[in-house]
């Protein structure tokens, strides 16, 4: 058939919409529920890290980036922050430091 498009929509038993690709099949039912969301308690961790002058300045550069600059400076950063950084590696508020969002 010329012009069909190779995307089409599909029902399930439970009434939520899946979206079917030749190749890749999204059923959002599913993708929705299995976002992790960190803690307030993590995020207070992250946010003292990046308060602590301790480790360097914060801004311009990725929680990453930071916390490897402290480990090369034998400054002993928290563990736990290297941990959330790799549990949470998408999560902008995690990744990057409490003013990732202003202009330096």
């Amino acid at each position: 058939m010329v012009g069909s498009s190779s995307i089409k929509k599909r029902k399930n038993n439970n009434d939520n919409t899946s979206i079917v690709d030749k190749q890749n099949v999204v059923d959002n039912s599913k993708t929705n529920s299995t976002v992790k969301k960190i803690s307030e308690k993590d995020l207070e961790v992250l946010k003292q890290f990046d308060l602590d002058m301790t480790f360097g300045p914060c801004t311009g550069i990725p929680r990453i980036d930071r916390y490897e600059r402290a480990l090369r400076h034998d400054l002993d950063p928290p563990t736990h922050v290297l941990e959330l950084i790799n549990l949470y590696p998408n999560d902008r508020q995690v990744t990057h430091c409490i003013w990732r969002d202003y202009t330096l």
